[in-house]
């Protein structure tokens, strides 16, 4: 890939449409972006397609509202955008961050603790597309199927935390856990949350695999005492 042409001005428009990807997880249309920067669509087009080309985007087609038989031109980042801002946007190394994060976990997970599982989760999945940090984002999601967990009694909890707890590794336990969790949560909810809780269990994996190993730790520990807490 040539990282020579991606020039400041592009990166920013990069940045940008990744920032409005994540509001919605749906691609992207130029105006948007334009929109965004407070610059012609057409700036925004050129911008966007020297972003294809370096491999940092994908051109999809969408039918736009109310416009039958017209396509709309899109964009998707692609994992090589991810992966260019995933340092600067994922870093939770200090420690003081890490804290605020957890505390603000758990501090959703008490304030939903009253609520319906099922609009607890409905809740969280309106938030998660705002967060940005990759561990932030984690732990988000490890707090909602928590949250469906403590749902299914404490029984299926401590069943849960003996099969993750016997896994080798944090990136093993969290994905594990997720992976058993989500499939009886899918069951639960309806076709349109259930697409949209799919999508993001996909995002989770690959940030999980893409964090380093301290902050795997960092999130398996999170895991356990979340566990512990909620019932």
């Amino acid at each position: 890939m040539d990282k020579a042409g991606l020039t400041e001005r592009r990166k920013q428009f990069l940045q940008k449409l990744l920032d409005l990807y994540r509001r919605t997880n749906l691609p992207v249309h130029y105006e948007s972006v334009a929109q965004a920067l407070g610059v012609s669509k057409w700036t925004a087009y050129d911008m966007l397609k020297a972003l294809e080309k370096l491999g940092y985007l994908r051109r999809d087609y969408a039918v736009g509202r109310g416009e039958v038989g017209r396509s709309l031109i899109v964009f998707t980042p692609t994992a090589e955008a991810e992966r260019l801002f995933a340092r600067a946007r994922a870093s939770v190394a200090a420690a003081e961050e890490w804290e605020t994060v957890k505390a603000q976990v758990m501090g959703v997970l008490r304030q939903l603790r009253g609520m319906h599982p099922g609009e607890a989760i409905q809740q969280l999945l309106r938030d998660l597309p705002h967060v940005e940090s990759r561990v932030s984002f984690c732990a988000h999601l490890l707090g909602l199927f928590i949250l469906h967990v403590r749902g299914l009694g404490e029984r299926t909890v401590r069943w849960v935390e003996r099969l993750v707890g016997a896994a080798p590794g944090a990136e093993m336990r969290l994905t594990l856990f997720v992976g058993v969790v989500s499939g009886t949560a899918l069951q639960t909810l309806g076709q349109s949350l259930s697409t949209e809780l799919a999508d993001l269990v996909g995002r989770f994996l690959g940030y999980v695999r893409d964090l380093d190993p301290r902050e795997q730790e960092m999130l398996g520990r999170f895991l356990d005492s979340a566990l512990g807490e909620v019932m």
